[in-house]
């Protein structure tokens, strides 16, 4: 009786073992074929050129300072809005750049609808620069911001990726490769 339990063990566990590799490498041909479709593509635009995974493309800005907008394509509305994007923003500075930045969120935390989670200093391109992270309620829902803010030559520039916080992380990914690329001219 012991040698037929042990030999149904090891049937067992053989069958065990070759279910496991086959479904790990099935599940590694799944996400190879997935990522065999993308290409990296490139924009430029207004002294900024970005690389950008062939998921994402054009989209419509709602600033009006916007020089640049990419989104991911399954999420661009019938108005062509992304509501996942990455957003390239550049405005005139009055004063110091500094207190620029400083009072734009000065202003935007007077809006109940705004929330900062975290800022400070990072560097972009060899530039030192600003990071903000901040939620909002708009008409669209709860959404969450990464914002990184830069000065050139007398403008100041802000590179933004938004989505609903429910998908912030999943793409989180796509905003970091943009800004591991960036050329600034």
């Amino acid at each position: 009786m012991k040698d037929n339990i042990l030999k149904g063990s090891i049937v067992l566990l053989i069958l065990l073992l070759f279910l496991i590799s086959v479904t790990a490498v099935s599940s590694e041909d799944n996400n190879s074929n997935s990522n065999k479709d993308l290409n990296i593509m490139s924009l430029s635009k207004g002294g900024i050129t970005i690389q950008y995974p062939s998921d994402w493309g054009n989209s419509k800005a709602t600033s009006n300072y916007s020089i640049m907008a990419i989104s991911k394509l399954d999420s661009i509305d019938a108005f062509g809005i992304g509501q996942v994007n990455i957003n390239v923003e550049k405005k005139p500075i009055e004063g110091d750049f500094n207190t620029f930045v400083n009072d734009t969120y000065k202003s935007m935390q007077k809006d109940s609808s705004f929330q900062l989670v975290s800022s400070g200093a990072v560097s972009i391109g060899g530039q030192d620069a600003y990071e903000y992270v901040y939620t909002s309620t708009q008409g669209t829902g709860e959404k969450e911001h990464k914002a990184v803010w830069f000065e050139k030559g007398g403008q100041a520039y802000v590179i933004m990726y938004s989505a609903p916080i429910s998908e912030f992380e999943d793409n989180l990914y796509v905003f970091d490769f943009v800004l591991s690329g960036i050329q600034i001219t």
